[in-house]
């Protein structure tokens, strides 16, 4: 496998587009726009001596000021404590008020940053565009690294308790017939932990780990403005709130407004469509404990038991563009219906268990950071984490796992700095800025081999050429493929937070 790993990297292309370098003494502004609900967004850079601009929000920014109507007004937002929501009516912060650090985006890499921050005494705010937590994607593969972060954060019992532990992996053919079996506890380097952890559960978790006024929902950022090159950012919420804050987190995913914001570039479609679901079986499910995944030409597909009622179930195929995107779930049904003849029979059984606000579509994509070449992922005072850091296929099941080992090392870097530095001027900013690019680089180190690495896995499973196949069925995997390909980047430890700053009970 090692071969044929460095011969398929060896094959690789990398192509970069123009990356616009900008003076740091320019102000940067983004505003978001909607038309027929599509997103887009406008950048302009405003020199120095610019006139004054409305944005739009109504205020009017100068260079280097953004003022707004003194005075308060009423908004309506939430705060998330578990799976309660709670909604009361709550003052748009003073012009004048300086939050320490906003994260942009509940999703499972800002609830777990807020989360490791507030157990070192770091204050955070979490804003959510979404009228409650994130939860689709429908299950998240864990493994021993990631469970090594849940443990940490202190809710690693909890999830246990709610999901099977899966013991081993086995491939097949699309016929069905058994091309490898792997079982974790004969895999060396063990003890090994692998749970399909339900996305939802997860995120409700991770919320109860943080004060019930963390979280604010029907949040969404129009406009991010910076009043200096070491000064505070001002976001504008949908709801004409404007917030200012010493320290910015985009981890809002691959879409990221604030990774837009920042230069980089959108992620890149790989030629592979995803469908997923979550089938229900109340009287108990009869898959066991083990992953299975059929492969096909240029098709594959796959199961994970999540509990003792619950089966995650996933087929992924390649297509030469994403084509429309799909949100119904019952056109995403018909669609996959239509591609399951010649497919073993459990798999049409599976899709009429599940219920259908449990199916989703998506094109698959990524981004490669490229330090020196794409844009950087840290700036004064803001970066990155999660997908909107480092987008990655799934074909590792590895997406989850960075981004909560993200929010550990965060606190180790930032989180150290913000704890100990009550201060708010210039100098601050170096400080921020350094421990930022620590936590960069050590992410860049982790995150960009491991995202190398599950494309071109998912390139190598997804063959469509039948004499490839061939060779892939009969030699490859049985032969060639071994536990190290998918468990040597498990083995990873973030370490703990600082044990002189965790807060105590």
């Amino acid at each position: 496998m090692a071969s044929t790993m460095a011969t398929a990297f060896a094959g690789l292309t990398l192509s970069s587009s123009a990356v616009e370098v900008c003076d740091l003494s320019r102000r940067h502004s983004s505003n978001l726009c909607s038309s027929s609900g599509t997103g887009s967004m406008r950048s302009t850079f405003f020199a120095k001596d610019c006139a004054p601009r409305r944005s739009l929000c109504g205020a009017v920014v100068e260079p280097w000021k953004l003022s707004t109507t003194r005075g308060r007004a009423a908004a309506r937002c939430h705060a998330v404590r578990g799976l309660e929501r709670a909604e009361a009516s709550r003052e748009v912060d003073d012009p004048d008020s300086l939050h320490q650090f906003v994260i942009v985006g509940a999703g499972i890499a800002g609830l777990a940053t807020a989360a490791a921050m507030n157990k070192i005494g770091v204050k955070t705010l979490v804003l959510e565009q979404s009228a409650g937590l994130r939860t689709t994607g429908a299950s998240l593969t864990l493994w021993s690294n990631a469970w090594r972060v849940l443990d940490v954060l202190g809710i690693g019992d909890e999830l246990r308790s709610q999901h099977q532990p899966i013991t081993g992996i086995r491939f097949f053919n699309q016929e069905e017939k058994l091309l490898k079996t792997f079982d974790l506890e004969e895999c060396p380097g063990g003890p090994h932990e692998l749970c399909s952890v339900e996305r939802k559960l997860l995120a409700n978790a991770l919320a109860s780990q943080l004060p019930r006024d963390a979280i604010r929902l029907n949040s969404r950022v129009v406009s991010i403005e910076r009043e200096s090159n070491t000064g505070p950012f001002v976001l504008t919420l949908s709801d004409g709130c404007v917030l200012r804050t010493r320290v910015l987190l985009g981890a809002d995913g691959v879409n990221s407004v604030v990774g837009q914001w920042m230069g980089l570039a959108k992620t890149r479609y790989v030629g592979q469509v995803g469908i997923r679901g979550v089938a229900v079986y109340p009287a108990g499910q009869p898959y066991g404990d083990k992953i299975r995944q059929f492969l096909g030409r240029g098709v594959r597909a796959g199961l994970a038991p999540i509990s003792s009622t619950k089966v995650y179930w996933f087929m992924v195929y390649n297509r030469s563009s994403p084509g429309t995107k799909v949100t119904d779930p019952a056109e995403v049904r018909a669609e996959l219906l239509s591609m399951l003849d010649g497919w073993p029979q459990h798999m049409k059984e599976l899709l009429d268990n599940t219920p259908l606000e449990n199916i989703s579509r998506a094109a698959l994509a990524d981004r490669w950071n490229l330090p020196g070449i794409t844009a950087p992922v840290v700036q004064s005072g803001v970066t990155l984490a999660g997908d909107a850091l480092h987008p990655m296929t799934p074909n590792l099941g590895q997406g989850g796992c960075c981004a909560l080992e993200d929010a550990i090392i965060l606190a180790q870097t930032l989180g150290v700095v913000l704890a100990q530095r009550a201060g708010g001027g210039d100098g601050d900013y170096d400080a921020i800025t350094k421990a930022m690019e620590q936590y960069a680089a050590e992410r860049q180190q982790r995150t960009f081999p491991l995202a190398l690495k599950s494309f071109v896995f998912g390139a190598l499973l997804q063959i469509g050429f039948a004499p490839v196949c061939f060779v892939r069925d009969n030699i490859a995997v049985p032969k060639i493929v071994r536990p190290s390909s998918f468990l040597s980047h498990t083995q990873y430890n973030c370490g703990q937070l600082p044990a002189s700053l965790v807060v105590r009970d």
